[in-house]
């Protein structure tokens, strides 16, 4: 496998991480910039993690994996879009109050569920790159920079849509782009 594939699997393996991270983007201007870039970078080690865990674990783990798996990161992504528009509905705050909940809800565990939610496809390709013996360092680098790199420009995307709305649009837009994503998951 040579460059050009790796490079274009890495770019197809980081298209949920820059879904999520527009939809993070898109959540609220009171995330700070450094936990977006934490998420960022967040997405790009379990990227990387999860291929090179599926890599080392092959078809012992391939059975279980797609019984499981795919509903499992439905299920988080799901809840956590469910949220963002519960909020947004529920919340009737000022505009400052709601930024510092939306800064609140990007929090380290909920970085950490999308991040493991985003990275359970990079699982399923390491397995499929343990039977073609796949250069393990580039394509695990090619992944993991590139699902980084999606999600600092997703979160920039996101941000400069919100800030043309002065309404709760983003939010419940950002919601559904995390539900329709676990939905698209399981088909």
């Amino acid at each position: 496998m040579g460059i050009v594939e790796n490079i274009v699997i890495a770019i197809v393996e980081a298209m949920d991480c820059f879904a999520v991270a527009i939809a993070t983007g898109l959540s609220k201007s009171g995330i700070r910039y450094s936990r977006a870039l934490l998420q960022a970078v967040s997405f790009g080690v379990f990227q990387g993690v999860m291929t090179l865990l599926g890599y080392f674990l092959g078809s012992f783990a391939e059975r279980w994996f797609s019984s499981v798996g795919t509903p499992i990161a439905c299920t988080i992504l799901c809840i956590l879009g469910g949220r963002m528009i519960w909020g947004a509905i529920r919340g009737d705050s000022g505009e400052e109050e709601g930024e510092k909940i939306a800064a609140k809800n990007l929090t380290i565990a909920n970085i950490l569920l999308l991040s493991v939610a985003t990275s359970i496809d990079a699982f399923a390709v390491g397995i499929s790159f343990a039977f073609i013996n796949a250069n393990m360092a580039l394509a695990t680098s090619a992944i993991a920079l590139a699902s980084f790199a999606m999600g600092v420009i997703g979160y920039e995307i996101g941000r400069h849509a919100a800030k043309r709305f002065k309404t709760k649009i983003p939010e419940i837009i950002a919601g559904i782009i995390l539900i329709a994503i676990g939905v698209k998951m399981l088909f």
